[in-house]
């Protein structure tokens, strides 16, 4: 598959993903927690950006913090893969949470390229952690989505669900048809981006998903 975003060689590259990379590598994080990679729906859900993080508001049953965030923002499937081996293999999590839709079209990918570059993620996380659980995330709706948006999304998430029926301990998470998401309150101006109350029905959403593993913290 030839590589469309270049990575070194792109301004985004040298402003930003690498730099966040970085900050991620400085932090000392315990292993075998859940782990959430993906675009800047999770980058966002810090408060650098004004939220309340991810990690305050998905706790274990025992209350104990047990997620870590390793969102990047405009990263695609092709950057996800990159930088899997620093991002997500040193904390070998027991849970990936993992949403590769974003982006993907903006940097020249098909949404099959998207999704063939996201199973090399997937399959190099199953074969260095054999236990591991995976959730993938459904592309999320956004108000500037027209109903042939909508279809590709709902295609794109059907192959998701597809894959996760035939693969073991792979679940996949439905945003497109959770009512909570059909608001058109929950976005920031961008019309993409979650505000307070988006990012508390994201919570919600996470908590039911991940109900099983979050009794194990």
């Amino acid at each position: 598959m030839p590589i469309r975003v270049g990575l070194k060689t792109i301004k985004l590259w040298n402003e930003s993903l690498e730099q966040q990379v970085c900050n991620y590598e400085s932090e000392k994080r315990e292993k075998g927690q859940i782990v959430f990679y993906g675009p800047s729906y999770f980058t966002r859900w810090k408060a650098s950006y004004g939220e309340t993080p991810m990690e305050e508001m998905i706790v274990g049953k025992s209350g104990t913090p047990c997620v870590i965030n390793r969102g990047f923002g405009s990263s695609c499937s092709e950057h996800q893969l990159y930088y899997y081996p620093r991002m997500v293999r040193p904390l070998e999590p027991s849970v990936l949470v993992y949403e590769c839709f974003g982006n993907g079209t903006y940097h020249g990918y098909s949404y099959e390229e998207i999704w063939e570059l996201a199973q090399r993620v997937i399959a190099y996380a199953r074969v260095d952690f054999p236990d591991i659980h995976i959730y993938l995330l459904s592309p999320l709706p956004e108000l500037k989505d027209t109903p042939e948006d909508i279809r590709k999304k709902m295609e794109f998430g059907l192959m998701l669900q597809q894959y996760t029926e035939v693969t073991p301990n792979c679940y996949y998470i439905d945003a497109l048809h959770n009512t909570d998401f059909k608001r058109k309150d929950i976005f920031i101006a961008d019309g993409v981006h979650l505000n307070k109350l988006g990012y508390q029905f994201f919570a919600k959403m996470f908590r039911n998903a991940l109900a099983k593993e979050l009794e194990r913290f």
